[in-house]
């Protein structure tokens, strides 16, 4: 699955973003009815996994610019969220948990990281989210094996995602063509490079405190 979900996603952006401006124009010409198209459309294909949310959040703002197309971005990436969700949770079932349980450690971390108490499992999917580079076909996935709760996840996707999301749409509304070296401006890079970074030293700290955790009380026990 992680192979799948680190493949298809990019190769379905490539495709997109090669037919953006025959495709965004045409959105735009049928107004509402092209809102519609889009929300169902990249809605099912990022559900799926075949699209990535960088290349939607580009075609909208595209498209609609901004005041239409970043509310519609952000909904249609959430809802996709959703029927990913529904999805890994049909593949997985209960073998994730199953395997996580029988190991301490593992089940140390996934207690740290997505425990139900005190909106834990919220702030870790709100932190997965942010990074510009997170990959969101693969956490939607990783999420859903892991239980997170409905409510956790919807709303840390719904959270997380809408500032990354507001950058591609606002970058895509203001050129009248793409160029990709804006979309490769080294500001807009080293930011999402800093983010991941944060996020990631963030995690890793709940993590390791787990592990210190665990390590404490079967030293203890010993």
């Amino acid at each position: 699955m992680a192979i799948l979900l680190s493949f298809f996603p990019p190769l379905g952006g490539f495709v997109l973003l090669a037919t953006l401006t025959q495709l965004g124009p045409w959105l735009r010409g049928h107004g509402t009815e092209g809102m519609v198209l889009y929300f169902l459309v990249t809605g099912l294909l990022m559900g799926v996994s075949l699209l990535p949310t960088y290349s939607c959040a580009i075609l909208a703002g595209w498209a609609f610019g901004v005041a239409a197309g970043l509310p519609l971005a952000i909904t249609t990436i959430t809802v996709a969220s959703i029927i990913a969700y529904v999805i890994g949770r049909w593949i997985a079932r209960d073998r994730v948990i199953q395997v996580i349980r029988e190991r301490p450690r593992w089940d140390a971390v996934y207690r740290a990281l997505l425990d139900h108490r005190a909106g834990r499992a919220f702030l870790v999917v709100t932190l997965l989210r942010v990074p510009p580079q997170s990959p969101f076909a693969l956490a939607n996935f990783v999420l859903a094996a892991g239980r997170v709760r409905p409510v956790d996840y919807i709303f840390g996707t719904l959270i997380g995602i809408t500032p990354r999301t507001a950058l591609a749409v606002t970058a895509a509304a203001g050129v009248e063509q793409l160029q990709f070296k804006t979309a490769a401006n080294p500001w807009i890079v080293g930011g999402g490079i800093a983010v991941t970074l944060v996020v990631c030293v963030v995690l890793g700290l709940l993590a390791n405190r787990a592990l210190r955790k665990v390590t404490a009380e079967r030293t203890t026990a010993g």
